[in-house]
């Protein structure tokens, strides 16, 4: 027998126990499913989280102040200083409301110099229109959200018109509204950062902010460091001579540790899938070892019309091995699809809604991303896992003698 009659001899075996086979094989699709599932799930959302934090600059460290210190020219040029700082970058920002063909939308106005955000948003383009100067102290730029929030077909606001900004703050403690009239000299293209909402942001230059926002001194601080390698460095020196009088947040920090937390995650389920695959192999050998004992009288005639130990061992061992292709190949398929409904679940599951005045909603949207090698990798690891615990089974019943099998009831 050539290895084609062998594999179709062993099919028909396992066909004439189908539904034992069949419950078999599904142990395997469903320990290989949940492995491809994962890793398509994981590199996607790993793909979400480095897009995200890449939209800001990796060499980016975002500082604010406490109750205690004012961050104020002095500070900014002492911590332009430190060695491996590139650039600084304060800012005022207030939130406020943006009306507009009277229609009104909360959002957060930042005034700083623009012909720095390239700097903080390498990705930063303009759908129209573009950056206000520093001597500039009507214009202002409108972040995409704005644009698209807008229920009507128009929208909200377009390059050239004017738009009314107003805030409330308390002045010997009665509210005092403020407002003040801008007219758009740009509106930008989506750039898609959770971590600062620039979609959801409008900006107006440094002078305007401070003469508007009544403020003596800066809300921020964006330090931009000459490499992220320097990152770390750069924040050690900042707490070395401010102690905890700042706050300082590092993107690319955050990113690594929501990669580790998640790795650690993943991790920990292909443990569990990998447990399953396990319960597989064990059901494999029950299903392999109940066959050889139904089957003995059948051994016994196939040895007696010339069949050889390595041939009886070879049929056994292709069913064990066909269990392993059919359940690895329809698990890699199913664990594609599962990926999709894990993503979307997730997706739905991670709606972040952001307080800025009024109730944003930041979407997570992860697309799966498989890679070939690991789905055949998968596929490999089912088979051969399914030829080991098959071993056994085969090999006792290509021990057994012919005539003890033959008077076998």
């Amino acid at each position: 027998m050539n290895i084609i009659e062998i594999f179709r001899f062993s099919f028909e075996a396992l066909l004439e126990r189908r539904v034992r086979a069949t419950l078999t094989t599904l142990m395997v699709v469903m320990g290989a499913s949940l492995i491809v599932a994962l890793n398509g799930t994981g590199n996607g959302f790993t793909n979400f989280i480095n897009n995200q934090f890449s939209n800001l600059g990796a060499n980016v460290l975002i500082i604010s102040p406490r109750e205690d210190i004012d961050i104020n020219d002095a500070l900014i040029d002492g911590i332009s200083r430190i060695k491996g700082v590139k650039e600084t970058i304060p800012f005022f920002q207030q939130s406020s409301s943006i009306t507009s063909k009277g229609e009104s939308q909360t959002s957060i106005v930042v005034g700083m110099d623009q012909s720095k955000l390239p700097l903080l948003f390498p990705t930063i383009s303009f759908q129209s229109g573009t950056y206000v100067s520093e001597t500039d102290s009507v214009g202002i730029v409108l972040g995409n959200e704005l644009i698209r929030a807008s229920g009507n077909k128009e929208p909200f606001a377009s390059q050239g018109q004017t738009v009314k900004v107003v805030y409330q703050k308390y002045v010997n403690q009665q509210p005092t509204v403020f407002q003040r009239s801008f007219i758009v000299r740009g509106i930008l293209n989506y750039v898609g950062s959770g971590i600062v909402p620039i979609d959801q942001m409008v900006f107006i230059s440094t002078s305007a902010a401070k003469s508007f926002f009544d403020k003596r001194s800066y809300d921020g601080l964006y330090v931009i460091t000459e490499n992220s390698d320097l990152n770390k460095a750069v924040m050690n020196r900042i707490r070395d001579l401010y102690r905890n009088d700042l706050i300082i947040i590092s993107p690319q920090v955050i990113s690594d540790v929501i990669n580790q937390i998640t790795n650690g995650v993943y991790l920990f389920i292909r443990i569990v899938a990998m447990v399953s695959l396990l319960v597989a192999s064990v059901g494999i050998i029950t299903t392999l070892h109940t066959s050889v004992l139904e089957r003995i009288r059948e051994i016994g005639l196939l040895k007696a019309l010339g069949f050889t130990n390595k041939l009886v061992l070879g049929i056994f061992l292709c069913e064990a091995t066909i269990i392993g292709m059919m359940g690895g190949g329809v698990g890699a398929f199913l664990g594609m699809a599962l990926s999709y409904g894990m993503s979307w679940i997730l997706g739905r599951g991670l709606n972040i809604r952001i307080q800025s005045g009024a109730e944003r909603i930041f979407t997570v949207q992860i697309i799966p991303v498989f890679d070939p090698w690991n789905i055949i990798s998968t596929w490999i690891l089912c088979v051969a896992l399914s030829m080991i615990s098959g071993f056994y089974p085969s090999w006792r019943a290509s021990r057994l003698d012919p005539v003890e099998a033959l008077r076998h009831e």
